[in-house]
């Protein structure tokens, strides 16, 4: 019985102090919406630095008036609404900070694929002039080969022709043998004895004469 009117006492004396003292249940929630409207200003300050692009400055926009609408809520004594307005203020500076932590990623991911993109370029480069190269090395090693070949071919040409000059002689002379043959013929009268008046002329074949010329004509080859 008595401890029982010891605890009903006790609990009374701590309504009545908690009654008595109303400031520090208010000096709690003062504190509290202090720790929260400092949490989202630092918060806010962070996405403004990392955030310049996309969504994030807009977003950034509406946690600063969010913030300062907590800070209006607490000078009036209202420190649950200035709570949820600094938390409402840290939430949408988180999610710029997400959002510009995924733009950067985005962006390193498009230069990482951009340098791996210009590497294969630069290397394809590269392959195609060192092949480039040895084309052109080919092309002159069989030029090489060809004009070697073509003096070799020159060359026995004209070991050939020397191997194979004959002095070429004149040709023997042409002689041409002409013969002409000429007769001359004489006519004779032989006076026959005289034995009467009447003289009688006889007359004997004439006498003939050959002549036979030879000319001989040579002709130089």
């Amino acid at each position: 019985m008595r401890i029982k009117h010891m605890l009903a006492s006790g609990f009374a004396a701590t309504v009545l102090l908690a009654m008595a003292s109303p400031g520090a249940s208010a000096e709690s929630k003062d504190d509290r919406a202090r720790k929260a409207i400092a949490a989202a200003q630092a918060k806010i300050e962070a996405a403004a630095k990392v955030g310049a692009a996309g969504e994030t400055p807009r977003m950034v926009a509406d946690a600063e008036s969010a913030l300062r609408d907590a800070s209006l809520s607490l000078s009036r004594g209202r420190e649950n609404q200035a709570v949820d307005e600094a938390n409402h203020a840290a939430d949408l500076a988180d999610r710029a900070l997400n959002i510009s932590a995924q733009n950067k990623q985005q962006a390193l991911s498009a230069q990482q694929a951009e340098a791996q993109a210009n590497a294969a370029q630069a290397a394809q480069a590269q392959a195609a002039s060192a092949q480039a190269q040895q084309d052109a090395a080919a092309a002159n090693a069989r030029a090489d080969i060809a004009t070697q070949a073509a003096q070799s071919a020159a060359a026995d040409a004209a070991a050939a022709r020397n191997a194979t000059a004959v002095v070429v002689q004149p040709a023997p002379p042409t002689t041409t043998v002409v013969e002409q043959t000429e007769t001359h013929t004489a006519a004779t009268t032989k006076a026959l004895p005289k034995k009467k008046i009447v003289r009688k002329t006889t007359s004997h074949p004439s006498s003939t004469t050959t002549k036979k010329t030879t000319t001989i004509t040579t002709q130089q080859q």
